[in-house]
């Protein structure tokens, strides 16, 4: 892996993630968006394509247990709480596979989502929810079997239903449960039974359609 490239990424994210945490939501969103651009013109290259296409079989990484959080804790939290903790990139990429590389490029995606989603306002939400479903795409089955997808993938499930939610889409809120089935269905058991895993899954059983008084 080009390391001038890796440690440039992981600096620009992680400077972002500084400006979120700050409260400086516009400074962070341009800083992680021109992150994305790096990462997708860098994976998109021949050699990097034809590489990841080969490493399906890869049966470990080292990605998430470099993985750092910090808590956006300027975030407006309601009853219904959302995943809110920022991902900072370690600069150091020399062990790095092509399938950290895969997941690393969700995680600033995340971030970018997560400042959107921060910024409160209805197109604001909106972007965070396509952002959060481009996750859910590019983290397919050849990173099935990492905790680091797992994590970010529930993350994106419980933020995409607190969305909905305090969009009053109620009938989609559910939503959640489905998109939550269908991926416990391909994860290995084993990857269930952190305690951050399992606060996830919780957190996304808590988001239901409001009970509506009858009429007197």
């Amino acid at each position: 892996m080009n390391q001038s490239f890796f440690h440039e990424a992981a600096r620009l994210n992680n400077e972002g993630v500084t400006a979120l945490v700050e409260g400086d939501e516009d400074t962070s969103i341009k800083l992680l968006m021109s992150t994305v651009r790096m990462m997708k013109q860098y994976i998109a290259s021949p050699d990097q394509a034809a590489a990841l296409a080969s490493s399906s079989s890869q049966q470990a990484s080292s990605c998430f247990r470099s993985f750092s959080t910090v808590e956006v804790t300027h975030a407006e939290c309601d009853e219904h709480i959302f995943f809110r903790q920022a991902i900072m990139i370690p600069s150091d990429g020399d062990d790095t596979t092509k399938l950290d590389l895969h997941v690393y490029s969700a995680a600033v995606i995340f971030n970018l989502a997560l400042a959107h989603h921060i910024q409160g306002s209805k197109n604001s939400r909106n972007k965070a929810h396509k952002l959060y479903a481009t996750i859910m795409k590019l983290l397919d089955e050849r990173v099935g079997h990492m905790q680091s997808a797992l994590l970010l993938k529930l993350a994106c499930i419980n933020n995409m239903a607190h969305i909905r939610f305090e969009s009053g889409e109620f009938d989609r809120v559910q939503d959640g449960l489905g998109e939550l089935s269908a991926l416990l269905k391909t994860t290995d058991e084993v990857l269930l039974e952190g305690a951050e895993v399992q606060g996830l899954l919780m957190s996304v059983l808590l988001f239901k359609k409001p009970k509506v008084a009858a009429a007197a």
